[in-house]
């Protein structure tokens, strides 16, 4: 009598059933072999090691299902955490271009916080949320933001690449555009021209922006 080989099979599946498919497999398996050992009239054995397949597949499988949910929930709020630092320091004046922009600098950035700071002044940065995830790499990720300001509130898009920190497995946000529709009371006034209905960083020309927009850095 021998062992079935599908057992060894579902056990090594189960041992590294991080992965779905894996975990999956190692049931799939596991299952299988026991089917074989019923119906083998006693030629094979090896029912214990394919239960203990079985079980690895659902353990491991279940606990990084887990890891991986916390994991991922985790990166969401630390990107968001990350985003909100960001536009408070470029709102506020004080942005360290090398640490949050693609680029190590842009030239317009201080005027684009001269821009804001005499339309908006003083920003508090509220509500944050991550409205989408592009595939790429690296993703990109498209937050909104609610800016309160003296002249109301105004919604910030904010579009960043999600740069991988390999020491914590977190995303570093690295700020790409970020577009500001004005409270409707610095828009609308009778006397004095009309304030633009947006402002944005970097400007370009939506027919140059291939060319123009910062490249990953």
């Amino acid at each position: 009598m021998r062992t079935d080989p599908l057992a060894w099979i579902a056990v090594g599946l189960g041992a590294v059933a991080c992965c779905p498919v894996a975990a999956l497999g190692g049931v799939l398996t596991g299952a299988l072999s026991l089917l074989r050992i019923r119906r083998s009239a006693g030629l094979l054995s090896g029912a214990r090691v394919a239960w203990l397949g079985i079980a690895l597949s659902l353990v491991v499988g279940g606990v990084s299902l887990l890891v991986a949910e916390r994991l991922q929930t985790a990166q969401a709020v630390g990107s968001v955490s990350d985003i909100r630092s960001a536009v408070e320091q470029t709102l506020g004046g004080g942005v360290d271009a090398s640490a949050w922009w693609v680029r190590d600098a842009h030239a317009g950035l201080p005027d684009f916080q001269r821009e804001t700071s005499a339309l908006l002044a003083p920003v508090k940065v509220g509500a944050t949320t991550q409205t989408e995830t592009l595939i790429g790499n690296p993703p990109v990720g498209r937050f909104r933001l609610v800016l309160q300001t003296r002249s109301g509130d105004a919604i910030a898009s904010v579009e960043a690449l999600l740069i991988t920190d390999w020491s914590t497995w977190l995303p570093s946000p690295r700020l790409r555009s970020i577009e500001i529709a004005m409270p409707r009371s610095t828009t609308e006034t009778s006397s004095e021209p009309a304030e633009p209905a947006t402002v944005r960083f970097p400007r370009v020309d939506p027919r140059e922006a291939g060319a123009t927009l910062p490249r990953d850095g």
